[in-house]
């Protein structure tokens, strides 16, 4: 059931989160890093801090007898908007940015993969090892907006249960 309570606080600190994310990836890709990599990760550094400050907010303001579920209903409503938000807004800047950020990151994919060129190949095989090499130049905004969403998405829900646990009664 969908209470307007939780995703009120959802929207709330999920987007003010997706912003802070998209600030970091800007910040990194006008410092010259590739935002799309692994400098990227730190754009996922407000995702626990968000999480936990709206679960606070919630308990303090709404329900002081915050449950398990509650908990993490409220930790996936903040996360859902972050990875929303944050994935819009990437998509936005690798469309108005042009194919120049996506090309850079292809070209850092290629040399990972061609540094663990065997390792792959003993892994996932010679076939999708080739499919996958190729597969890179089709790399769209769409593709990785989603990809970061999934991702946000994946880590979010991990810290939803820890931050429901530690909120609970």
């Amino acid at each position: 059931m969908l209470n307007q309570t939780i995703a009120r606080v959802g929207v709330r600190y999920g987007v003010l989160c997706g912003l802070a994310s998209f600030v970091i990836i800007l910040v990194l890709y006008l410092m010259g890093y590739n935002a799309l990599g692994d400098a990227g990760r730190w754009s996922y550094l407000p995702l626990p801090v968000f999480i936990f400050m709206g679960l606070r907010y919630f308990k303090r303001f709404h329900d002081a007898e915050v449950g398990f579920w509650k908990g993490v209903r409220v930790s996936l409503s903040v996360t859902f908007y972050t990875a929303m938000s944050a994935a819009m807004l990437l998509y936005l800047m690798l469309y108005l940015v042009g194919p120049e950020i996506i090309q850079q990151h292809v070209v850092e994919l290629r040399a990972l993969l061609d540094q663990s060129r065997e390792a792959q190949i003993k892994l996932i095989g010679e076939a999708n090892y080739e499919q996958a090499y190729k597969e890179l130049d089709n790399l769209s905004p769409s593709m990785l907006a989603t990809h970061d969403f999934l991702s946000r998405m994946f880590v979010g829900t991990m810290f939803s249960v820890v931050a429901a646990v530690f909120f609970r009664k």
